[in-house]
């Protein structure tokens, strides 16, 4: 926020804090003038001149954002003239202005251009931009570059962000699991079969180390009969049984992700919803943190056969 702590006269009234705090989706109006400032400074090329310098728009990124966002701007112009490019840039304005997801996308775009060290400053200000609109959406780190995630718990996007850097597979494989489910190209299906593997590539190690093909399929069972086998951080007491809850989570991943195979049913889903992805990478960053940080083991003298 521009001020730090500081919350809107209206929003510290009683019936306005919850309207202030929460998230928007799309472009609202108040986002609009913000967010086309930083995309068209990324769409011109800076000069010099002699009164400080300018952004001159760049017609071969605008025409670049026409074609992969498929949106067409009514701009015919050939860009020779400095008036020229700022009618391309204008009439990208107007499209852009009428369709939230094609200017999110847009964003989303340009800024995968950008490299995280080397463009701190500008990742920092779109992010100031979108946090200080509430948007639903945030800067996030998509496959290594920054992009546009939608905006979850801090202390959850900071440990997925931790575990992806520590764990090379499981952390690769969580690390895409979160991109198909919170980026703006999303994939249910994909989310949910790679945090499958995230958890298979996290536990393998532990529950069937000597295993050339482990599958999470092959873990539950292994795991369920002989849990004596591993130790776990958790200890049992008068309610639940660590073990059995943890083995009850490792049952809810892999059977709830049915799109692996084709129920001959008409009824029947061929996809996970968005929702179930969602929860699936959720409960993977729990049991792949457990497993990576040793908090299951096997118990010592214990032989990978027995």
């Amino acid at each position: 926020m521009g001020e730090d702590n500081w919350t809107p006269f209206y929003a510290r009234q009683r019936d306005g804090r919850e309207d202030f705090f929460r998230l928007h989706d799309g472009v609202p109006d108040w986002l609009k003038e913000s967010l086309w400032s930083w995309l068209s400074a990324e769409l011109a090329t800076w000069k010099s001149s002699s009164t400080g310098g300018y952004f001159d728009p760049n017609v071969a990124k605008i025409r670049e954002v026409e074609r992969l966002i498929r949106i067409g701007i009514g701009w015919s112009g050939s860009g020779e003239k400095y008036s020229g490019r700022l009618n391309g840039l204008a009439a990208l304005r107007a499209v852009l202005y009428k369709n939230d997801m094609a200017f999110l996308t847009a964003v989303d775009y340009r800024l995968s251009f950008l490299a995280i060290e080397r463009d701190r400053a500008k990742i920092a200000r779109l992010e100031g931009i979108l946090k200080d609109s509430a948007s639903k959406w945030r800067v996030s780190e998509i496959s290594g570059k920054p992009g546009l995630g939608e905006r979850i718990d801090e202390t959850v996007q900071m440990a997925a962000e931790s575990l992806a850097t520590k764990e090379a597979r499981a952390g690769e494989l969580l690390a895409d699991a979160w991109r198909h489910a919170f980026s703006m190209n999303r994939d249910p299906s994909a989310a949910y079969r790679c945090a499958v593997r995230a958890v298979e590539a996290a536990a393998g190690p532990a529950l069937t180390p000597s295993d050339q093909m482990p599958t999470l399929g092959k873990m539950i069972s292994v795991f369920r009969d002989k849990p004596e086998k591993w130790d776990f951080a958790f200890t049992v007491d008068s309610a639940v049984d660590p073990k059995k809850v943890l083995l009850q989570m490792l049952q809810l991943l892999w059977t709830n992700e049915y799109s692996r195979h084709v129920d001959p049913g008409l009824d029947s889903p061929l996809h996970v919803t968005q929702g179930e992805a969602e929860s699936a990478v959720m409960l993977a960053l729990t049991v792949t943190s457990w497993f990576s940080s040793g908090a299951i083991c096997m118990r010592d003298g214990v032989s990978q056969r027995s």
